[in-house]
């Protein structure tokens, strides 16, 4: 995972990030993701919906965390007017490409994006 020191605005996104790293080390939860074949890349979006920790091309994770993020507090607003109680845990999205879920808490979001459940990304030989 690349950390993306220059898109660290504050002290809690470092904190974040610091955080996320010594946990990965004793607890690899996103490595075992990463190893399935069809993840493509895994993101730790800020809650201004920037990447600020990604495995992905810098370009793609910031379009991707960006709309998530946008998306997420759409959906979050919708299930509290319903309910005020209720909140979001993951949201999941399926198109013919791709499938990204995201996981939304107050101050960071995890989003995973992988290939459709149709298209297996090959290995290298």
């Amino acid at each position: 995972m690349k950390i993306l020191t220059n898109l660290l605005k504050n002290y809690n996104d470092e904190r974040l990030v610091r955080t996320t790293a010594s946990l990965n080390e004793i607890n690899p939860i996103v490595d075992r993701i990463m190893e399935d074949d069809s993840v493509e890349g895994v993101i730790m979006a800020n809650n201004e919906g920037e990447p600020i920790l990604t495995n992905m091309h810098l370009m793609n994770a910031t379009a991707y965390s960006l709309a998530m993020h946008r998306l997420g507090v759409m959906v979050q607003n919708c299930v509290k007017e319903v309910d005020p109680f209720d909140e979001v845990m993951v949201l999941r999205v399926n198109t013919k490409k791709v499938e990204i879920m995201t996981a939304p808490h107050k101050d960071f979001c995890i989003i995973i994006v992988q290939h459709s459940r149709s298209k297996v990304k090959e290995k290298p030989k």
